[in-house]
């Protein structure tokens, strides 16, 4: 206790404020002098601010739901849903059963998270955030790393089976949401050569960033105008990474992840095209997430095809994924 207490403080290079509140959640601070990051530790450990300071750009989207407190009418991953940015596990697409047990569609995200300073200088900070589900005898752990001067954050993680007697199996990915004030009509999405889109119901597939539907090349690379009805899709990488770029706010974010982990890149595209629920046509976002399996298979769909993660008794399995701001020039 006496170390929360009186762990000093800073107001310059790499820095971190823990023991707060935030709408009734408890909240870790991240900051350096090009980022400043808010999670919620309450609530998924999911960022609420992702904010690149040379450009005044705030990269998390919020729905038109938006963040209310934790109450147990809004448990569920859809009903709390606010945007941005989350870690989905043991189950990525639906709540579902897998060897008895109900697997709830990012119980990671909706459930609470605990912290450990690891490091906590000028030049560098790094924090521990573990959970531990409930669902099934899983264990996450995230090293995040920050450092002076740096736009870039590394997460290091680590699924741990806690049962020494049986393997378990698991869907594990990224949410990773994007809309205003960084997405809007302006942005543009950059991938590697090799780039391959494909739709999961008909089984075409196409070079990015050409899409061909009805006949007519649609660029997924840029935003089309509100109204437009798109499908969900997912993209197969030969580079596991991808840059989203405002140019008039001269920012882009580079996510570079593990596609030993996560090889499935899911883009969602949700353009004020649904009226009906959740969104009822209010918000205008795209998705780029990492996932190990293609949408949307349950676990127990992904363990019978062989898209599942396998943790053997008493075993791990690592992963990592870096977000990197970078102030960019018109």
């Amino acid at each position: 206790m006496a170390d929360l207490l009186y762990r000093s403080l800073r107001n310059e290079g790499c820095r971190i404020v823990d023991d707060i509140q935030y709408k009734g959640y408890r909240s870790l601070l991240l900051e350096n002098d090009k980022l400043l990051i808010h999670l919620l530790l309450d609530k998924g450990a999911e960022p609420i601010r992702w904010l690149h300071k040379p450009t005044d750009t705030d990269f998390i989207w919020i729905s038109g739901q938006g963040l209310v407190r934790a109450n147990a009418l809004y448990s569920d991953y859809q009903s709390s849903y606010m945007g941005g940015w989350q870690e989905m596990l043991p189950e990525v697409s639906y709540t579902s059963q897998y060897r008895g047990a109900t697997v709830h569609r990012g119980e990671s995200a909706v459930t609470p998270w605990d912290y450990r300073i690891i490091k906590d200088e000028p030049d560098e900070i790094q924090v521990v955030l573990t959970n531990s589900i409930r669902s099934l005898p899983l264990r996450v752990e995230k090293r995040i790393t920050l450092t002076t001067g740096s736009g870039t954050v590394r997460i290091e993680e680590t699924l741990y089976n806690l049962s020494p007697a049986t393997s378990v199996e698991a869907n594990w990915g990224h949410h990773l949401a994007y809309g205003a004030p960084f997405v809007g009509r302006e942005a543009v999405i950059s991938l590697g050569e090799g780039a391959q889109i494909c739709d999961p119901i008909s089984g075409e597939s196409w070079e990015w960033p050409y899409m061909i539907k009805d006949g007519t090349a649609v660029d997924l690379s840029i935003m089309p105008a509100p109204g437009t009805e798109r499908d969900l899709l997912f993209i197969k990488l030969a580079a596991y990474q991808y840059r989203v770029t405002h140019p008039l706010k001269e920012v882009a974010l580079e996510v570079r992840w593990d596609g030993e982990v996560w090889p499935y890149l899911w883009y969602w595209q949700n353009f004020m095209a649904d009226r009906d629920a959740p969104f009822f046509g209010r918000d205008y976002n795209i998705g780029l997430e990492m996932f190990n399996i293609p949408p949307k298979l349950t676990l127990s769909e992904a363990a019978e095809q062989g898209y599942a993660l396998e943790i053997p008794a008493g075993g791990s399995i690592s992963s990592w994924l870096e977000i990197e701001a970078i102030s960019v020039t018109k």
